[in-house]
């Protein structure tokens, strides 16, 4: 008989949707890099002891060498993400709005991502993405047109992220 695990060990990333005026930036990932060939926002996993933000303000500092100011949490959820060794990880993804400031040209390790772009709403399905990113940029443009930060009255008005349930399958 099959033992069901009683609880499934998810990693934590913390991701930066990160606005150029009217555009958000997109890092395409090296074949080297987890999940291969598809564009997706800065960020990675969170350091034990790490707080989500400070991760996420790490993460896009080593991705693009860009400081960026965070705003409020947009988006949580929870997708698999391949290994280097073809299994499936569980990851919940928590994602922030930021706007880049002062040079806006990434530096990118070309082990991890080989292209950047600036990329317009419209122009985002010319984008092959993390099956995930399509959900999490809607949210991180729809909180643009909506509020600048997260106060009392916008969680009243339940302008907070709801995360997403996605079936991911158990290893036995």
């Amino acid at each position: 008989m099959k033992r069901t695990p009683s609880a499934v060990r998810a990693r934590v990333a913390a991701k930066a949707a990160i606005f150029r005026g009217e555009q958000i930036l997109l890092l395409h990932r090296s074949l080297a890099a987890r999940d291969p060939g598809v564009w997706d926002l800065p960020g990675g996993l969170v350091e034990e002891g790490e707080t989500l933000t400070r991760a996420a303000r790490r993460e896009v500092r080593e991705e693009t060498g860009l400081d960026v100011r965070l705003g409020p949490m947009i988006h949580v959820e929870l997708f698999g993400s391949m290994s280097r060794h073809g299994k499936i990880r569980p990851t919940v993804g928590v994602f922030f709005r930021g706007e880049a400031s002062g040079r806006l040209v990434p530096r990118l390790d070309p082990k991890e991502h080989t292209d950047f772009a600036w990329v317009a709403r419209e122009d985002l399905r010319s984008y092959p993405t993390a099956p995930y990113l399509d959900r999490a940029v809607r949210a991180a443009f729809a909180r643009r047109r909506t509020s600048t930060g997260l106060s009392l009255e916008s969680l009243a008005r339940e302008e907070r992220p709801h995360p997403s349930h996605v079936h991911l399958p158990v290893p036995a």
